[in-house]
């Protein structure tokens, strides 16, 4: 089996990596929003494959403008990993109060990534699992 890079934030579960799931927690201060993006940031540093992801919004009960902005301002720093290796990204959006958090992350950097909206872990994690999947066959 091949060995990753670890991550190493609570937020992710990185045991079906190169799949990863990032569930936020209802209440995130904003410290600990940097600490998970810096934390993300450092591992795309030495992450050089193919990665999917899904995005469990649902325990999220709210974001403020700041942590809006500084999910953009990750997003953006986030992009060159992105564009070369994230083959989807799946976000579990499962009411219009998150998904309206989301398209306004979304506003403030538009992805370039392909991405979908779930609303379910099963649902988003087949996709994503899917997307790893035909990304890896089109690297062979």
């Amino acid at each position: 089996m091949a060995q990753f890079p670890t991550i190493g934030n609570p937020w992710i579960d990185e045991s079906r990596a190169p799949l990863y799931l990032l569930a936020f927690p209802s209440d995130p201060t904003d410290a600990v929003l940097l600490e998970m993006c810096a934390a993300r940031e450092r591992w795309a540093s030495r992450a050089a494959y193919p990665v999917a992801w899904v995005v469990d919004t649902t325990n999220l009960r709210n974001a403020t403008a700041k942590q809006r902005r500084i999910l953009g301002e990750h997003l953006a720093r986030f992009e060159p990993h992105d564009l070369r290796w994230n083959q989807g990204s799946a976000i579990i959006v499962p009411n219009a109060v998150l998904r309206g958090v989301v398209t306004a992350v979304f506003w403030l950097k538009p992805p370039r990534f392909p991405h979908e909206f779930f609303a379910t872990r099963e649902e988003a994690r087949r996709w994503a699992g899917e997307r790893l999947r035909e990304g890896a066959r089109a690297q062979v």
